[in-house]
């Protein structure tokens, strides 16, 4: 069966392909459940407080086959040696710790961009595909021009409660617009026109700041968070 439809990157009707999140190789190739926003906050749909069994590992058909083959191509290989390194770090952490303290040589412009691409997808809103200049960041590879408005953090989790969601949380900061994929070993996360539900998050958004495949040697302190339910933005 053809999916058709509005690629959530580049905003064109067409065939869809399945677009893993995370990356097929970045441990995400076995079935998962998981859910998206539609079980977890629409009431009025027959889906609410449903899971979806995926034999493909987590993620759907949201991008067209040149979007799905560019952003692989960029940025696929750099965060996939990003999580095995970050599985590393959570293998060998000392679990007294709140923070996980790992030596790691990464590409941060390519990790960031895999990031958003994952998020625009996942996104069934719109909000990321309507932001002024965002699908433009991440389908050149050489841009830097990240939306000043827009966040993006992580954190180290070994839970295996998949989260691919996007919505609004609120908490005694205030109200948060967020997003938030959690697939082990890392937790990522943006917020739009507001604050990031925690202060304890690591921000990449500085990643921007890198050229197209330079590598980056750095020693982070990134905190090990276990999510409370599957609505984004809250932990134990």
């Amino acid at each position: 069966m053809k999916r058709e439809g509005i690629c959530r990157i580049c905003g064109k009707n067409g065939k869809l392909t399945f677009e893993h999140v995370p990356p097929q190789s970045a441990f995400n190739s076995k079935p998962v459940f998981f859910q998206k926003s539609i079980h977890l906050h629409d009431k009025e749909s027959y889906l609410y407080g449903k899971r979806i069994l995926s034999n493909q590992g987590a993620g759907g058909y949201y991008l067209c086959k040149s979007c799905n083959n560019l952003t692989g191509s960029y940025y696929g290989e750099s965060y996939k040696k990003f999580a095995y390194m970050g599985m590393i770090a959570l293998t060998n952490r000392i679990w007294a710790s709140k923070f996980v303290t790992f030596e790691y040589a990464i590409q941060p412009l390519n990790i960031l961009k895999q990031a958003l691409s994952m998020f625009m997808a996942i996104d069934s809103s719109d909000q990321l595909l309507n932001l002024e200049g965002l699908s433009s960041f991440i389908l050149n590879k050489n841009s830097k021009a990240l939306p000043a408005n827009l966040r993006v953090f992580m954190y180290h989790t070994a839970t295996k409660q998949v989260r691919n969601g996007w919505g609004m949380a609120r908490t005694e900061k205030g109200t948060h617009f967020l997003g938030e994929i959690t697939f082990p070993p890392f937790g990522i996360v943006y917020a739009l026109n507001s604050e990031p539900t925690r202060n304890d998050f690591f921000e990449i958004t500085n990643f921007k700041d890198f050229n197209f495949n330079q590598t980056a040697q750095a020693r982070l302190a990134i905190p090990f968070l276990t999510p409370k339910t599957y609505i984004p933005g809250l932990y134990n």
